[in-house]
């Protein structure tokens, strides 16, 4: 009887520490998955304190609605992933022209750039623009 218990124990004790070695993966797993989704989050809150743009002028005639803005921030905003909206109702896919300091085949808006904007809209003036970057900073300008 004495080796049968010890060996049920032994057996017992083996699956113990197996079943520990697989928990403390997948903590270790889940672990890293949060720290890394932590970084990610924290980068993209650097990029959003550090976004600004400003209006320079702008124009809004029924057919079209033109303006001219300035990336005052420290960051580079991804032109192909800005959000347009004029009087609440989304018009990215309206986008007719998208220049950085005349350059239209950039997708990128460097810091102190200057991008010409050409938005396809039957809204005249005055009309709320608002620009929403790929790090969620949201710009609203009125032009007349």
């Amino acid at each position: 009887m004495g080796f049968s218990v010890a060996a049920a124990a032994a057996i017992l004790f083996a699956g113990a520490i197996l079943s520990f070695a697989v928990v403390l993966e997948s903590i270790e797993s889940a672990s890293d998955a949060v720290r890394d989704a932590r970084a990610r989050d924290d980068d993209r809150r650097v990029a959003l304190l550090n976004t600004r743009i400003s209006f320079l002028n702008g124009t809004a005639n029924a057919p079209a609605m033109e303006v001219n803005l300035t990336n005052n921030g420290s960051t580079v905003i991804h032109l192909n992933t800005i959000d347009v909206l004029v009087n609440g109702t989304l018009y990215t896919s309206a986008i007719t022209l998208r220049a950085v300091d005349g350059a239209t085949t950039t997708s990128l808006w460097a810091p102190g750039q200057t991008l010409h904007l050409v938005v396809a809209t039957p809204v005249g003036a005055p009309a709320t623009l608002k620009i929403v970057t790929d790090v969620g900073y949201e710009f609203y300008v009125q032009v007349s």
